[in-house]
């Protein structure tokens, strides 16, 4: 007499559909795996998510500051002094920033995603902060960018949606916008870029020059290279590494986006 309800419970669990990770939930876990992974920490996400409307649709979006995780193993994981890493998750687009705070403006009709910034990211020295804007229009997010970084953009067509391409891919560990510039260290530009990074501390950073050709530098044992017959001078100045190539292209990263802490 019991078979029918057995079958029907089978069933119900076959039918049951699985749980769908959303993008918030791949940041988290991603977290959680780097301290897992240092001398086996304990990871806390604390108030690091917040639903917000990032678009003004009147729909919940998501803003993740990584500033509020928390590793028992390593107490700067996921920050260092030129910032930490920002996410927004619109939809099921990631987006992401360093970052040294955030706050949504209001500014009728537009909502102003406002971040603070280490100075290399403007042309300054780390040790200063400045502001990036950005408000969300037509399917994307929008903000100042150089010449080079708008023909990137129109590259991708008119459903471009993210200013680190073509570095958005899972391949990388990261994303960002590096400070560059062409024939003088001003560091006015900026330059898309994607890292890879190794448990190591080493890291190989792509990235897009300011006329378009892609570099490749490589940082391990505290030092600096290029794998392509490209001559490298560099230095570094509290977290940013500054990086000259052929004496033409000059590059600041932050030590943050190598190490990921």
């Amino acid at each position: 007499m019991r078979l029918p309800f057995l079958v029907f419970f089978c069933l119900t669990l076959v039918l049951k559909p699985a749980f769908a990770e959303t993008e918030t939930d791949r940041i988290l876990t991603e977290a959680a795996a780097a301290c897992t992974d240092f001398e086996n920490g304990t990871f806390a996400a604390g108030d690091a998510v917040t639903s917000v409307d990032l678009t003004g649709d009147d729909q919940p979006d998501t803003v993740i500051d990584s500033a509020k995780f928390t590793c028992s193993s390593a107490a700067t994981m996921y920050c260092g002094t030129g910032g930490c890493s920002l996410y927004a998750v619109v939809g099921d687009q990631r987006y992401e920033w360093q970052a040294l705070g955030w706050k949504l403006v209001d500014w009728a009709p537009d909502r102003i995603l406002l971040i603070g910034r280490d100075g290399g990211w403007c042309g300054g020295a780390g040790f200063e902060r400045c502001f990036e804007a950005l408000n969300w229009s037509e399917g994307r997010f929008l903000t100042a960018m150089p010449p080079f970084e708008e023909a990137q953009a129109d590259a991708q067509g008119e459903d471009s949606t993210n200013l680190t391409w073509p570095y958005s891919t899972p391949e990388y560990d990261a994303t960002g916008l590096l400070a560059c510039s062409l024939d003088a260290p001003t560091h006015e530009l900026t330059c898309a870029a994607g890292a890879k990074r190794a448990e190591t501390g080493s890291a190989t950073i792509h990235m897009m020059s300011p006329d378009g050709v892609e570099r490749v530098l490589e940082f391990a044992d505290g030092k600096v290279r290029s794998p392509d017959e490209v001559q490298t001078d560099w230095s570094k100045d509290g977290d940013a590494w500054y990086v000259g190539l052929d004496g033409r292209e000059f590059y600041v990263v932050p030590d943050a986006f190598v190490t990921g802490g």
